[in-house]
């Protein structure tokens, strides 16, 4: 049953979509990244306004199971791109194979996707199309031994409040170890990219006997759930990319949304909002994921999304990235010493952190989804053939997995 709030918000939807409509011709669209892209300027708007909705009542947007979009709607669309070993399939009760490949053993890599959506929003059929699409242009070698295993967990929309989300993590990665399996990796978006880095801390406090991620992805990771009030002053991301972003800074002032998520726990701990404690680098720098050879780490966050400033304040302690200062306009143009740090040497674990010029939240997995109907046309797509502009945090994201992942003439592997 929807409130009055949660009318209002679905109501506005169509209105709001209209304004864009009816402005596009005139003055383009949303925002700069998608001045010329009417889609996305949509895509945006309808995402930004369904994140409004009370967190219970979104339970009612959130109608597709993981189940549904795996082994009914994604596969109805791309027959041909679902054809893989094991795709669809159960694995434990809160997971499901996108693909298992065939003949593997123990030390293949298992690439363990864990979905944003504000830890209340089921996964998108946006983000299945991007993983899966990311899967089909991977160099053939890399791709040949790499299973990727989606996370189901539940949500805080039905009433399953953080932490409840770690402890099915924590079984399912349990259940992959007592299989013998050695090789896994993390990939999270958003609110999925908390959960990774919890589970990260959740390794090292609670010492407990599992072997770490070989690998950790996270896009757009919301690392610090509760922003101080600061934050929402000019010259802060938070302030100064609302307007522009796919997540507004009056989502974290909502404190019944916020209630909704963490209930009455304490969110200043590590395993709940790593952002929300003071940050040290002895809390990272034993994290054998983010320091140790044979491990990587990827990280791309947007310039004009809210989380700009949290995300690089986390790379810069546990990671020691020198990317902080993002002040000046990029004007859409890339520039390697001011967007992306690359740490590349024998003795710690490969780095990557990228800042997308004029991106916003999520942008691979929400925005460059795009890229499915071209491998659906042709599936030996290469990377180096998408437009760097388009595909931007697709391309980098591929790459990464093309030179971390085992196989023939990799400089790093996991």
């Amino acid at each position: 049953m929807l409130s009055f709030k949660g009318w209002k918000i679905l109501l506005s939807i169509p209105i709001k979509l209209l304004s864009v409509l009816l402005k596009y011709p005139f003055s383009g669209g949303v925002n700069k990244k998608f001045q010329y892209d009417l889609l996305n300027s949509l895509k945006l708007i309808l995402y930004r306004t369904a994140l409004h909705m009370p967190v219970r009542e979104s339970a009612l947007l959130s109608i597709m199971s993981n189940h549904f979009i795996l082994n009914i709607l994604i596969k109805t669309l791309y027959p041909t791109l679902t054809k893989l070993p094991n795709y669809g399939k159960k694995y434990d009760k809160q997971s499901y194979w996108l693909v298992k490949s065939r003949d593997r053993k123990p030390s293949d890599p298992i690439l363990i996707f864990l979905h944003g959506g504000g830890y209340f929003f089921e996964t998108m059929p946006c983000q299945i199309e991007s993983l899966l699409s990311i899967y089909h242009v991977l160099d053939a070698p890399k791709k040949s031994n790499l299973s990727i295993l989606v996370l189901d967990y539940k949500l805080a929309s039905r009433g399953y409040k953080i932490p409840y989300q770690l402890t099915q993590l924590i079984e399912t990665y349990i259940n992959l170890v007592n299989d013998g399996n050695t090789n896994m990796m993390l990939m999270g978006d958003s609110a999925g990219g908390n959960l990774a880095l919890t589970f990260l801390q959740h390794l090292r406090l609670d010492h407990v006997n599992l072997p770490y991620p070989t690998s950790t992805i996270l896009i757009s990771p919301w690392v610090k759930l509760a922003p101080d009030a600061i934050q929402n002053t000019p010259g802060y991301s938070y302030y100064d990319n609302t307007p522009v972003d796919m997540i507004q800074v009056d989502f974290f002032r909502d404190v019944e949304k916020q209630n909704a998520i963490l209930g009455d726990i304490e969110h200043t701990e590590l395993t709940i909002s790593p952002g929300n404690c003071l940050y040290r680098h002895e809390d990272w720098e034993d994290i054998p994921s983010l320091v140790e050879p044979g491990h990587s780490v990827f990280v791309i966050v947007g310039e004009h999304e809210c989380f700009r400033d949290d995300v690089l304040e986390w790379c810069h302690f546990a990671l020691k990235s020198p990317l902080i200062s993002q002040r000046d306009d990029s004007k859409g143009i890339f520039n390697p010493k001011i967007h992306e740090y690359i740490r590349n040497t024998d003795n710690f674990a490969y780095v990557e952190v990228v800042v997308e010029p004029w991106g916003v939240h999520d942008s691979v997995l929400y925005f460059e989804n795009t890229i499915i109907s071209k491998v659906k046309k042709n599936p030996k797509l290469k990377v180096n053939s998408l437009n760097s502009h388009e595909y931007f945090g697709f391309i980098k994201l591929a790459n990464f997995l093309n030179n971390v992942l085992p196989g023939s003439s990799q400089p790093k592997s996991v």
